[in-house]
């Protein structure tokens, strides 16, 4: 094994560690093979120097879309294979528990549910891959109540970790995210699947589940936190949300932060009324509107980290070419540099071309 500059290295070189990130995200797992791209994802990345085993391989001769895509090969791995059946597992204890909240059954355990939460998470953490990726790639679950509220846990979770909030402040924004949405189980389901437009009957029983979700949390010991991330998890900080159209020194922090995690994950999730929106169709949704509607400071940290996490992401354009993220732009987050056809293509300088799809 010897410790190399990136500059020095070359496909057909292995990789004798995982490489991750300044701020923790996995970039390159170990025994992996170099391909030029890869080199170029630790370059964008600012990695210096990497340690490489001795031994070397012929590189692929293929070139870059010949390959499996990174989602291919994603969806192939048996850490994701494992940590898909685990998830559907914890759906269907999650289903079992929130139901009990729903009615109003006193045998309702929230700790063990938040456990299995973290013990989940806990088993990405020591993946190959890295847990957006994972969630990312699980977007053709048949989205529910359930499977969100895991998502935004997770998520949560992660968000804490940017955020450098202590353990316990984690495992409380962890549980936030999980619960947040439990007062949807007071909706019809005829409502929640409705795939045509709500009319204003139905949206307002939709706008009443905020405080639904406090008043079936509130009868048991839980922290003031998830109670109240449940209740103002659709308030926005210029007041123009629900269910009291708050402003920002009225909602509270583990809110905020539910609040974004809640839109990213159902705006980026499937949908009886229509597809997963693009990650990138996304952040350009927040990037419009989001310093009037989120906590700036919240709001910028969660985009700068969930934008550099696609860094070295295969997408597809709205042209019909196929490409490499590269280079994210500060100023821009949905409109990053792109490697396409041996050419550096810069989104930001070109708005009539957007990500349409990651591949």
């Amino acid at each position: 094994m010897r410790k190399l500059l990136v500059k020095d290295l070359h496909p057909g070189m292995i990789t004798a560690e995982d490489i991750f990130s300044i701020d923790g995200q996995l970039i390159l797992p170990k025994k992996i093979i170099l391909t030029q791209n890869g080199i170029e994802k630790l370059e964008a990345f600012a990695i210096y120097s990497v340690r490489i085993e001795d031994e070397e391989v012929a590189p692929p001769q293929t070139s870059f879309f010949d390959t499996p895509s990174y989602s291919e090969r994603i969806k192939s791995n048996p850490d994701f294979i494992n940590f898909k059946k685990s998830f559907e597992d914890h759906v269907e204890s999650l289903q079992t528990g929130l139901n009990q909240i729903a009615e109003s059954n006193s045998s309702f355990d929230a700790e063990n549910l938040l456990s299995q939460t973290l013990a989940l998470i806990g088993e990405g953490n020591a993946s190959s891959i890295s847990m957006m990726d994972m969630l990312l790639n699980m977007r053709d679950y048949d989205d529910s109540t359930y499977a969100h509220s895991i998502n935004s846990a997770i998520i949560c979770n992660i968000f804490a970790g940017w955020l450098n909030l202590s353990k316990d402040e984690r495992v409380l924004a962890t549980s936030c995210g999980l619960f947040h949405d439990v007062g949807k189980l007071k909706v019809p389901e005829a409502i929640l699947k409705k795939p045509g437009t709500l009319t204003k009957t139905e949206f307002e029983a939709i706008k009443r589940h905020p405080l639904d979700g406090y008043n079936l949390l509130d009868q048991y010991n839980l922290p003031e936190e998830v109670k109240n991330a449940a209740l103002m998890h659709h308030e926005k900080c210029d007041g123009s949300g629900y269910p009291y159209g708050f402003t920002a020194d009225k909602i509270s922090f583990f809110a905020k932060m539910v609040t974004i995690v809640d839109i990213y994950d159902a705006m980026t999730s499937n949908r009886c009324y229509r597809n997963p929106l693009c990650p990138f169709s996304v952040i350009e949704s927040f990037e419009q509107d989001g310093f009037q509607k989120y906590d700036p400071e919240l709001f910028l940290e969660f985009l700068r980290h969930i934008s550099n996490s696609f860094i070295g992401e295969r997408i597809l354009l709205n042209n019909g070419l196929e490409g490499e993220v590269v280079f994210m732009n500060p100023s821009y987050l949905s409109k990053p540099t792109i490697k396409c056809c041996n050419k550096f293509l810069d989104l930001a300088a070109n708005q009539n071309i957007k990500i349409a799809s990651i591949i």
